[in-house]
């Protein structure tokens, strides 16, 4: 009985998580106010915020020593295994020791990210009306939005095609990311973190081939920012993954925080960055009812922010680099979309990545209330 304990003490973390897993859902309202806002709170703040301290991405380190890493330690073994009396033994060491690793590593994941996809949706929590609305209320936000982005591009610095960029350096601009979530977090104290820088990836070049621009990192509490799209693009995603940080999982409620927090920044880069990115969402939406309204709604740009969304695609067409495998061509960018979208799925999300389209919803249940 003895053995079996030193063995499957091991496994507690694992259940535990597996419990959170099947039962959270069923349980809104503790996983709102227990494992969201406390539990969740009282280990990725402190983390969270020592890590911000460290200029470079953590994550980005992982990942460039983990081959290396995994290579030492299949040698490690292999000369164990040599030199051991009972090779058996020595297997059950290693097999209880990845066991443990990765049973302690999926508790720590459901407590400082997991979880928060079981909580109350955004919405309720802050009282959003999310009913359906018309293409002709639809029209009307995205005239809103291209009037909140043409305002904050009289104060940008623009590029020789006319295109936004940095006045300051990209460490810089990312520590502001919270200067809109400050202004929210009187009104919505479920918004507030310690953790103050999000993280410029240095690799952010070959990154760019899975067209995916932002991560956050649950282990490290890190916001990780792709910094080879466009500037104009930027602040939004380090917006969005803030938004993980601060304790929210679902794509398009992160999508809706970033836009939220983004044109209450006092800084113009990133009210620029919310109006359009929330733009984008809103006339391809509109593109979906009528076409005809949708190029009244494309008219109301400027030239600069034309060339700012063009810049946006060439960025995309630039990095689809096809791969073929056998007789069948895939991309790096379909490869990473399709395991992101199984990911998402699996934390209970049916529409997986499709789901960040919908901060369309929240987007206009705002504006209900504004206009």
């Amino acid at each position: 009985m003895k053995k079996f304990f030193k063995v499957a003490w091991i496994f507690i973390p694992l259940i535990l998580s597996a419990s959170m897993y099947f039962l959270l859902p069923y349980f809104p309202a503790f996983t709102e106010y227990v494992c969201s806002r406390w539990l969740f709170k009282i280990i990725t703040v402190p983390i969270g915020f020592f890590t911000s301290l460290i200029p470079i991405s953590l994550t980005e380190l992982l990942v460039v020593l983990a081959v290396p890493l995994v290579i030492f330690l299949i040698v490690l073994l292999i000369i164990k295994l040599k030199k051991s009396k009972n090779r058996g033994k020595t297997l059950l060491s290693a097999g209880r020791f990845l066991g443990g690793v990765l049973s302690f590593a999926s508790l720590i994941y459901m407590i400082c990210h997991g979880a928060n996809y079981y909580r109350y949706p955004v919405e309720q929590i802050m009282d959003l009306d999310t009913s359906r609305k018309s293409p002709e209320f639809l029209l009307a936000v995205c005239e809103e939005l291209a009037k909140g982005a043409a305002e904050a591009h009289k104060e940008l610095d623009v590029d020789e095609n006319g295109c936004m960029q940095f006045s300051e350096s990209i460490y810089e601009e990312l520590t502001r990311t919270g200067s809109g979530y400050d202004k929210l977090v009187g009104e919505y104290p479920f918004l507030w973190t310690a953790i103050w820088r999000q993280k410029p990836v240095m690799l952010s070049e070959p990154w760019s081939y899975t067209l995916i621009t932002g991560m956050y990192f649950p282990f490290f509490a890190e916001c990780n920012v792709n910094t080879a799209q466009p500037d104009f693009s930027i602040p939004y995603t380090a917006a969005h993954e803030s938004a993980h940080s601060r304790g929210i999982a679902f794509e398009n409620e992160c999508n809706f925080l970033a836009f939220l927090s983004c044109i209450n920044s006092e800084y113009p880069e990133f009210r620029y960055s919310g109006y359009m990115q929330a733009f984008k969402y809103c006339s391809n939406a509109l593109f979906a009812y009528d076409i005809d309204m949708w190029l009244q709604a494309r008219d109301m740009l400027s030239e600069e922010m034309i060339a700012d969304f063009d810049s946006e695609n060439k960025y995309i067409r630039d990095h689809e680099v096809e791969v073929k495998v056998g007789e069948v061509s895939v991309s790096v960018s379909q490869v990473s979309s399709a395991v992101n979208d199984g990911f998402i799925k699996v934390q209970g999300v049916a529409d997986g990545g499709l789901s960040y389209g919908r901060v369309t919803e929240l987007i206009l249940a705002y504006y209900a209330e504004k206009l």
